[in-house]
């Protein structure tokens, strides 16, 4: 073998390996844009993965929160019914005199009344017989100095002349008359018949706001007016204050009765006038 057979021969082998090499290199470069590729849609995959799994972590936390707020918001309390008093209380005048009064007065009918009706409501008695409305603030509570104020503007008013006894006299009362177990109880208050207010419906209305004012609620409550027994105010006058002061829960006695407010009928009919506005004004319900 010459030397040109064998250049030609190193030429060949050459060129195979060239050949071969050249294949690698392509093989090589295929494959590893093949790994990039797979690498890249691995990537892809994992961060598509991440994106989906914070938007159901944020779904999941936005849930979470409303829930939370859901529950953080106070459970809506479904409203008391409304509940009877304690029972009522008759403030002021006993025009019932002696034994009778514990048979005929309007505030021992009202009671009957009640549970004729299906009411369990106690009725309290603080009235008294034949005294002025000063002894009555007085047995209240009002203040010494209040009621004092009253006094001596009557006496200004008559200016040396005679008054009645109930215009500046307070009677006497036991300790038990003004003990105070009515508070929370709705008043029903009558006064006024034996005098004390000088003859003046405005007065008068001031006196009974004064009773009222020692209760604590001051919403619930009935004002009877009755002509007083000496007829120095007519009836018209004595409703047309009291009206004006009291509206919806005034009950004037002339309406309701034709008779004389001391008859056994006129106050049979008073304790029903009585019930009728308890019901109208809605502060008593029925139990059971």
């Amino acid at each position: 073998m010459n030397f040109h057979e064998r250049e030609k021969k190193w030429n060949i082998i050459f060129l195979i390996f060239g050949i071969i090499l050249m294949v690698l290199l392509v093989g090589m470069l295929y494959w590893s844009r093949e790994t990039e590729a797979a690498e890249s849609r691995r990537l892809q995959e994992m961060a598509k993965k991440t994106e989906d799994s914070d938007k159901t972590n944020a779904g999941t936390k936005v849930e979470t929160e409303k829930s939370e707020e859901v529950k953080e918001e106070p459970e809506s309390v479904p409203e008391e019914e409304e509940k009877n008093p304690e029972g009522i209380v008759c403030w002021g005048d006993d025009l019932i005199n002696g034994e009778a009064s514990a048979k005929y007065s309007y505030k021992v009918v009202l009671q009957k009344l009640l549970e004729e009706n299906g009411y369990n409501l106690p009725v309290q008695d603080k009235t008294l017989q034949g005294a002025g409305t000063l002894s009555m603030m007085t047995m209240a509570g009002v203040p010494a100095e209040e009621v004092q104020q009253f006094v001596t503007k009557h006496k200004e008013k008559a200016a040396g002349a005679n008054l009645a006894v109930t215009e500046t006299g307070i009677r006497d009362l036991t300790e038990e008359q003004t003990e105070r177990t009515d508070i929370n109880c709705i008043p029903v208050i009558c006064m006024g018949y034996y005098g004390g207010w000088s003859h003046d419906p405005e007065e008068l209305a001031q006196q009974q706001q004064k009773i009222l004012d020692t209760f604590p609620n001051k919403e619930k409550f009935i004002i009877v007016g009755t002509r007083p027994m000496d007829g120095s105010v007519d009836a018209a006058t004595l409703d047309a204050a009291l009206k004006a002061k009291w509206g919806k829960n005034y009950i004037s006695a002339a309406e309701v009765t034709t008779s004389p407010s001391s008859t056994y009928e006129a106050q049979a009919e008073i304790a029903q006038a009585v019930l009728d506005k308890l019901e109208e004004l809605k502060y008593i319900q029925k139990e059971g």
